[in-house]
């Protein structure tokens, strides 16, 4: 599985890269300047669902056949296989572009003097995230029994979930879905991504979803770049990016080749 835990990941940047700038083709030829509502039909909308809808269902049959064929080690650091140097050092430093992230989206809010209550509750849960984040993979590292290690892995999932409504709560007014639908399935997925990762510390590993929710949610955040979003969102959009990558990654690099009694329903290991 070494070569399909570098090959997948550019596949997935690469649909994501497409999908980006047929985002960014949509903002600009799509929706009236005017009105803000999309023409329907638009030839880029259709290619964009097009292209989603091919990615997440390769994706899919991609989790499907290596769900059948390889399995998990039991435990988060043998399923992933965690390096005690690399992996803190590569997720502390993606949490703190996540920190940067937040404090930027609220220096925005404060320029225009737009910041409410529910922006600092934002901001606030998005840095606890992030640390959360940083010091789950710290605490990879230095003794995953403990405690903390369980309570840090579920709180980054919570926070996709406030993320979610709080995105809602923004465009509650807004009677176009196209204009943000990306953003909430990048959510989505990336929530699903931290649930299914703290699964295995819990000892319920389930490599196919994990994996169909990595990719699909780097796929998703690329697309959800191209929209008219503060930088301070895009870059924990980055954030979420980088995460999932080295989670598909080294997940996928330690799966273990199933034995002829390991062959029972695959649906059970997705």
């Amino acid at each position: 599985m070494r070569v399909s835990a570098f090959v997948v990941p550019f596949f997935a940047i690469l649909a994501g890269v497409v999908g980006f700038n047929l985002r960014m083709s949509e903002h600009h030829n799509v929706f009236d300047a005017v009105t803000g509502l999309p023409y329907r039909n638009a030839a880029t909308t259709v290619w964009l669902t097009v292209l989603s809808f091919v990615f997440v269902l390769a994706i899919i049959i991609f989790a499907i056949k290596v769900a059948s064929k390889h399995k998990a080690l039991p435990g988060f650091e043998s399923a992933y296989g965690t390096d005690p140097f690399i992996y803190p050092v590569i997720i502390v430093v993606i949490a703190i572009v996540w920190v940067i992230g937040s404090f930027m989206y609220f220096s925005h809010l404060n320029t225009h003097n737009s910041v409410t209550m529910n922006d600092i509750y934002f901001i606030a849960f998005s840095v606890i995230s992030a640390a959360a984040t940083a010091f789950f993979a710290i605490e990879m590292y230095q003794d995953s029994r403990r405690n903390a290690a369980y309570a840090l892995s579920i709180i980054p999932t919570i926070f996709m979930c406030f993320w979610l409504i709080f995105l809602y709560r923004h465009n509650a007014s807004n009677p176009v879905l196209l204009s943000y639908i990306y953003q909430c399935l990048a959510i989505v997925t990336s929530a699903l991504g931290f649930y299914y990762t703290s699964g295995f510390l819990y000892g319920k590993p389930a490599p196919g979803k994990a994996i169909v929710t990595y990719y699909t949610a780097i796929y998703f955040s690329f697309i959800s770049l191209a929209d008219i979003l503060p930088m301070g969102i895009k870059l924990i959009f980055c954030s979420l990016i980088g995460i999932n990558l080295v989670h598909s990654s080294m997940l996928i690099r330690n799966l273990q080749r199933k034995s002829d009694a390991d062959y029972y329903d695959i649906y059970r290991d997705m």
